[in-house]
């Protein structure tokens, strides 16, 4: 999980992520240099499992999750928003998806979303069965059509050495580690929600879609660092 001064809904996220966990799993927190009571209500928590880690400098939401990323050690890795709530069977619903997957497989599930206060806001709009040839599955993302989302994401440690480190001109390290997942592995979708996303006047990525000629000068940025990321070695 990466935090910006998300202090209105953070104990609401985390209370509904470490009820699922095992005693021997762990919860990532890096703050991005948070001016509000983030850091005090992280650091209130009396649980092993929470090993909270603040930038002495503001990274960028790509990049504090590219740290976050790579500071974990379990052989599953969720990531999360500050300001959403897990559904109660999230882990189990995903991690049964994953177990006997192919190597580098990314698993992304459906979410509901909600209000500030909690309210639904929409019917669930299932992602759909999973695509069965990589390169729809990358076209859909390269379109702008996919509804992946970051915060929707398990994939096992062995990818990190694949998306990380995230370069620095990318915008979104949703589509970047979607874009390799499709390249290196294979993205496989859980029609079940998995969590509720919160809507408000903060989020981070905008609800109204960009147009076509800014998606695919973003996306030929993603494209480029893609294919150079082929010719290295992964070790």
């Amino acid at each position: 999980m990466t935090t910006y001064n998300g202090s209105q809904f953070i104990k609401e996220q985390i209370d509904s992520i470490l009820k699922q966990l095992g005693t021997e799993d762990e919860v990532i927190i890096t703050d991005d240099h948070s001016t509000d009571s983030t850091c005090q209500i992280i650091q209130e928590y009396q649980d092993k499992r929470i090993k909270f880690f603040k930038n002495p400098q503001r990274l960028g939401h790509v990049q504090n999750f590219s740290k976050s990323i790579s500071l974990a050690t379990g052989e599953y890795i969720f990531l999360s928003d500050q300001d959403d709530i897990w559904s109660e069977s999230r882990v189990a619903k995903m991690l049964n998806l994953i177990k006997d997957a192919a190597p580098n497989t990314l698993v992304i599930g459906d979410f509901l979303e909600i209000s500030s206060q909690g309210d639904p806001l929409s019917e669930n709009k299932s992602l759909g069965e999973t695509p069965a040839i990589r390169w729809i599955a990358l076209s859909n993302i390269f379109l702008g059509r996919a509804k992946y989302f970051g915060c929707a994401y398990l994939f096992r440690s062995e990818f990190k050495k694949i998306i990380l480190p995230i370069p620095a001109p990318i915008e979104s390290h949703d589509i970047w580690i979607a874009m390799n997942a499709c390249i290196h592995g294979k993205i496989v979708h859980c029609q079940e929600p998995t969590l509720y996303r919160r809507i408000h006047g903060n989020n981070l990525t905008p609800n109204r879609r960009r147009g076509l000629y800014k998606i695919v000068k973003s996306r030929l940025i993603y494209f480029w660092y893609l294919f150079g990321r082929l010719a290295r070695p992964h070790v």
